[in-house]
């Protein structure tokens, strides 16, 4: 078994603790890109993925108690050992040390009946946060443009909580549910972030729906996801040709063309293509003309 070591370096990014602004938790887990835990800011090392599925599982359990048996088909599968009952024993006893060696001495992961519980209470997981805030966004959205500011906030805090796929490093068809739910509300954040940024454009916040469509596109890149990658950059494209900043729209309508090429979306290459007439009108009726409508601020 490997072992797991404690360092002192930064606790990792995407795992800072407590939900929404509340109090920092004791421990924090990153399941958002590779796993990675850390205790009052000292990191973790969790070396070995048979301690990363069992912390993972533990973690997406939500403190309820997960089976010895679901522990071992994570880790092995069809071909699990006599022995996976006393190895997963000893992961959970190298897990326990480790986290009491970056100094968390409370009880953390407890046995109940025929498996292993987290205490999530002290715990402060990224998945949580991800979807706590996913789930304000799309209240703060459902109350119209007076929302869209808060709405946008919340889903890019919810966006930049991400370090890359989802159980990273895990692997296993018991976590492959989650990670593939996990995806896909990433993916469905950063469409309604489209959503709520042509809201914020709309309003006048210019700073605001760029900072919303950048964020957006930015998610569809890290998924492979043409389609979003297209309709954000087509979405910056348009706002830059709004404020005159003629070299950018020309930049990201292509991008947004060639996203739309490669997926076969003729509609979406008819967009870019209009998008594109209106940009040379633009630029014939004020050439080298640059951010002549003043970007607007947030509300006081």
């Amino acid at each position: 078994m490997s072992a797991i070591t404690v360092t002192d370096t930064a606790t990792p990014a995407g795992a800072q603790g407590g939900f929404l602004g509340g109090a920092a938790s004791p421990v924090t887990l990153a399941l958002l890109g590779p796993v990675a835990a850390g205790v009052g800011g000292r990191s973790v090392a969790v070396d070995g993925r048979r301690q990363r599925v069992v912390l993972s599982l533990l973690a997406l359990g939500r403190g309820r108690v997960v089976s010895v048996r679901t522990l071992a088909d994570a880790i092995w599968g069809e071909r699990q050992p006599l022995s996976a009952r006393p190895q997963i024993a000893l992961c959970v006893r190298a897990l326990r040390a480790a986290f009491r060696g970056a100094g968390h001495v409370e009880p953390l992961i407890v046995g109940a009946g025929s498996g292993y519980r987290l205490c999530v209470e002290q715990v402060g997981v990224d998945v949580f946060e991800f979807d706590a805030l996913v789930d304000a966004a799309a209240c703060s959205a459902a109350a119209g443009s007076c929302g869209a500011e808060e709405a946008g906030e919340l889903y890019r805090l919810a966006l930049g909580l991400w370090r890359g796929p989802a159980l990273d490093g895990v692997g296993g068809r018991v976590t492959e549910g989650e990670a593939a739910r996990l995806h896909a509300r990433r993916a469905a954040a950063a469409r309604a972030l489209l959503d709520v940024g042509e809201a914020l454009l709309a309003d006048g916040l210019f700073d605001e729906a760029e900072g919303a469509f950048a964020d957006a596109l930015s998610a569809g890149e890290a998924l492979d996801d043409l389609s979003l990658v297209g309709e954000g950059a087509l979405a910056l494209g348009r706002l830059c040709r709004m404020l005159r900043r003629n070299a950018g729209a020309g930049q990201y309508l292509a991008t947004a063309r060639l996203a739309f090429l490669r997926v076969g979306d003729a509609c979406g290459v008819g967009r870019v293509s209009a998008e594109i007439v209106a940009l040379a009108e633009c630029v014939a009726e004020a050439p080298g003309a640059v951010d002549l409508v003043p970007r607007q601020g947030r509300r006081a």
